[in-house]
């Protein structure tokens, strides 16, 4: 069963290396995956037993590459799972993030065609119109190649080299071992040992200005979790810890009480004047007081003092420039 599994992560990492590379040898393959040449053209073997074919060019300039049409394959979908597919689209237009909008409905056009689906029948209403809040102000071109790239280079443990722009420390040079990759806000980070700062650090792809896979492999930590990592530590969260306790009065105490805004948060009514007690413990004290000053006078800050302090500090600021 081990081998079978990991025969499969080997066949799915080379799927990925010839999208994000185009046209690889076999040697290059087989240094990518540390097998044997052998090995390589029997993945080939394999793939073409399920329908995903190989160019094949032989010479100096030869490799194996991905066919445009490879990943076709006969679909088998029931109404609901269909379903379910025209609704996540919804949900990534609401979202107005997604990188790869554009290549979801050219796929969810040939499944349409596949299930002779009517379009016009699953057009939606004009009373389903969607409010879309803001969208990351980036080359979606530019990104999406960055992010084939680096998750090519996550899954073939290959080093980057990047100029990346830091808040902290403007522009600089580092060369990175990505461990993982995630989406906060509708922007992309990728987690990775940076060989300058000497720590796992992470790694906004939108400030990478320009990037580089390297041919040196390297071992992630054994002990490695995104999830943890996250959690204890990422510059976005890793602020000292607050106990916040605030009383939210009507209408926004609705508001704030039809979101998990984190998993811990506690939340009692009062029913006589509709109000709610807010409580939780949260990091990143700029983006806590980002959110309290959106609700504007429906707020009281009860708890801590340090971060009614900080709001008071900000609202003076925001006088001088009104």
């Amino acid at each position: 069963m081990y081998a079978f599994m990991s025969k499969l992560a080997n066949i799915l990492k080379m799927l990925i290396l010839l999208q994000s590379r185009g046209k690889m040898k076999v040697r290059e393959l087989a240094e990518e995956l540390e097998v044997n040449e052998r090995m390589i053209r029997k993945y080939r073997d394999d793939l073409e037993q399920a329908g995903i074919y190989l160019t094949s060019a032989f010479g100096i300039n030869g490799g194996y590459s991905l066919e445009d049409d490879c990943f076709a394959f006969h679909l088998k979908l029931n109404k609901e799972e269909h379903a379910a597919l025209l609704m996540a689209r919804e949900q990534l237009i609401k979202d107005n993030s997604f990188m790869f909008m554009k290549e979801y409905d050219e796929a969810l056009d040939k499944i349409n065609a596949a299930l002779k689906v009517n379009v016009n029948d699953i057009t939606k209403a004009e009373s389903d119109y969607m409010i879309k809040d803001s969208k990351p102000n980036i080359n979606i071109e530019k990104e999406k190649k960055k992010y084939i790239d680096i998750n090519a280079a996550i899954v073939s443990r290959r080093k980057i080299y990047i100029e990346y722009f830091s808040l902290e420390s403007g522009l600089k040079e580092r060369i990175v071992c990505p461990y993982a990759k995630f989406m906060y806000k509708g922007f992309w980070y990728f987690v990775g040992y940076c060989q300058l700062r000497k720590e796992i650090r992470e790694f906004k792809l939108s400030r990478i200005k320009k990037y580089e896979i390297l041919p040196e492999n390297f071992e992630p930590p054994d002990n490695f979790s995104l999830k943890d990592f996250m959690k204890n530590n990422i510059g976005i969260f890793n602020d000292e810890e607050l106990k916040i306790k605030l009383k939210i009065r009507y209408p926004m105490s609705v508001i704030i009480s039809e979101r998990i805004w984190v998993e811990n948060q506690r939340i009692k009514f009062n029913e006589d004047d509709k109000s709610i007690l807010f409580e939780a413990t949260m990091r990143g004290l700029p983006e806590i007081v980002s959110w309290i000053l959106g609700m504007g006078s429906s707020v009281t800050i009860i708890e801590p003092p340090s971060l009614k302090n900080r709001v008071k500090d900000e609202l003076g600021k925001m006088k001088e420039f009104i």
